[in-house]
């Protein structure tokens, strides 16, 4: 047994969130297995261990579920949960936004680019996090689109429809611009956090906005998001999720 293997009662946690009970001939208990063991290990789809279905029923019930909004269902009800576990209201009312670029791998990606500030060649992981550090929303881009330009995206696939309470979402300077208005639009507050005045010697924390770096470090914790293997912007969005995904179902 793995320890990326989720318990029975964790698995019966997301089994009524997909609420799919429909007879296969291999369940999707052992399918979400192999994705969690491919999410922590970083290995190819074929290198999947043969204790788990084939790789290719894998894959297929990955893709059809990042198509069908499956991973976003599940991410969104997990959120809830947790954040009722944890003495919260469901709906957050405040998040933060923020990137982080990263390489890709050699072969396959389309949608890539160079970010000359973090000399990085590859792609944009845009990412919208409540104060728990839970991930809400996320959207992958070339890495040559600026913040104020990709946030765009990211805002539009933010479900005001599921987060009724969210009124403000923090960012830094490089947010400043249209997107204020865009977010207005919406209903929503862009507060621009304050900077760091000149440099010290010491670490400083920039109050809120360390929450956020904080859940992109949580990216590292996988091996499969270490850089961006996928080919499809749609399936680096979607390992995110489960990243997510994997981290509150341990609570359970």
């Amino acid at each position: 047994m793995y320890s990326t293997q989720l318990t029975n009662s964790q698995w019966q946690v997301m089994q009524s969130i997909l609420n799919d009970n429909r007879k296969r001939k291999y369940d999707l208990h052992s399918i979400m297995n192999a994705i969690l063991y491919l999410l922590k290990t970083g290995c190819q789809w074929r290198m999947l261990p043969r204790e788990f279905p084939p790789y290719r029923t894998v894959f297929y019930y990955f893709r059809k579920w990042a198509t069908m909004g499956v991973w976003k269902k599940l991410n969104h009800a997990l959120n809830m949960l947790f954040r009722q576990q944890s003495g919260r209201e469901p709906s957050p009312s405040v998040a933060i936004m923020d990137s982080q670029s990263v390489k890709n791998s050699e072969r396959g990606v389309c949608e890539k680019g160079y970010d000359g500030n973090k000399k990085i060649n590859g792609r944009k992981r845009h990412i919208i996090v409540d104060t728990l550090g839970l991930l809400l929303a996320v959207k992958v881009h070339a890495a040559n689109i600026h913040d104020s330009k990709g946030a765009f995206e990211l805002i539009d696939e933010f479900d005001r429809e599921k987060y009724v309470r969210m009124r403000k979402i923090i960012a830094d300077k490089a947010y400043r611009g249209d997107l204020e208005g865009y977010c207005k639009g919406k209903n929503l507050e862009l507060d621009i956090a304050p900077g760091l005045e000149g440099r010290k010697a010491s670490f400083e924390v920039i109050p809120q906005r360390w929450k956020v770096e904080r859940s992109i470090s949580w990216f590292q914790w996988n091996r499969r998001l270490s850089r961006d293997f996928e080919a499809e912007t749609s399936s680096s969005e979607a390992i995110a999720l489960i990243s997510n995904i994997k981290r509150i179902i341990r609570n359970f």
